[in-house]
């Protein structure tokens, strides 16, 4: 259990002495003209991960917060456009270092994973058609935001559809932005993709399809294991493709981190207009809940007790 400060401590060690060294490495520096900015790209990240944490739903009060608190340890935090700018500038190296732990704790390897999907609305519907938002051509390969539907809440909405694969401790593993419009067997793909070696991949009734979990097991040794519907009969040829009732508790933990992702983390309440600061806030909250399951693991705690990982 930390103390604020020695968390930010923790954050901005591991950042400046493993993470950021690690990416310079292997890619360079992400900037390669112009003059280093005042507020080093470690500070930037530390400010931004515990801001997270701590709940600030906007970059706005996420600047003005820390810089009320910790002005003193990081005296350059002075710009706000320069800091959200820095910010968002960083979004691949913060996509990077989120993959950098998970190959450190074997995340891809894990023997159980589970996946499921997110609603990220960007809008109301009714505005859809007016918006002055995610209307010109994007920089990245990116969906264009469309109608979904939560089923959670029972209602359609604007935007983007989260993708989400953990291991059966917690551990986001992967992480992609998807076409909110369709079905969620239409993902299914992009979810296990990356999945290393013999795994069992844990998934809601959406993701039944009898012919595509043969194909994963003969081909990719993957097998998909989903609880039946309510008007299916039992299939032996479906029997090993089945999830057992032992594992419906373990198929839930992804509820955990979706509900820690939404409710600390305010994923689905992102106010951006492109897919630039889309992507960053996208991979800042995926790598704020990546870092406090690697520091609970390393202090051998549970690693979704998010909330007694610091103590105020």
């Amino acid at each position: 259990m930390y103390n604020l400060d020695l968390f930010v401590i923790a954050i901005y060690c591991f950042i400046e002495d493993e993470l950021y060294p690690a990416f310079c490495k292997v890619h360079g520096k992400p900037r390669r003209a112009g003059f280093d900015p005042s507020l080093s790209d470690a500070e930037c990240l530390t400010i931004e991960i515990v801001g997270h944490f701590l709940g600030y739903s906007s970059q706005k009060k996420l600047y003005e917060q820390m810089k009320e608190h910790f002005i003193d340890w990081f005296p350059t935090l002075k710009d706000r456009p320069a800091f959200v700018r820095q910010c968002a500038n960083l979004w691949s190296v913060k996509m990077w270092m989120q993959q950098r732990i998970v190959a450190y704790l074997e995340g891809h390897q894990a023997q159980y994973q589970i996946i499921d999907t997110l609603p990220l609305p960007i809008c109301k519907l009714a505005r859809r058609y007016r918006r002055k938002i995610f209307r010109t051509e994007p920089v990245f390969e990116f969906p264009p935001p469309s109608k979904g539907f939560c089923a959670a809440k029972s209602e359609a909405y604007f935007g983007f559809k989260g993708g989400m694969r953990i291991t059966d401790y917690g551990l986001i593993v992967h992480a992609p932005i998807l076409k909110a419009y369709g079905h969620d067997k239409n993902c299914r793909e992009a979810l296990i993709n990356g999945t290393m070696g013999e795994t069992t991949v844990l998934a809601d009734a959406a993701f039944i399809d009898l012919n595509w979990q043969k194909r994963c097991f003969d081909t990719y040794r993957i097998r998909i294991q989903t609880p039946l519907k309510s008007n299916m009969k039992e299939n032996p040829q479906r029997a090993p493709f089945i999830l057992p009732k032992k594992k419906k508790a373990t198929r839930r933990l992804v509820e955990t981190v979706y509900a820690q992702l939404t409710e600390r983390l305010h994923i689905a309440r992102m106010k951006v207009r492109d897919a630039w600061h889309l992507l960053n806030l996208w991979h800042t909250k995926i790598l704020t809940h990546t870092m406090c399951v690697f520091l609970n693991i390393i202090n051998y705690r549970d690693p979704l007790d998010f909330d007694g990982l610091v103590q105020f």
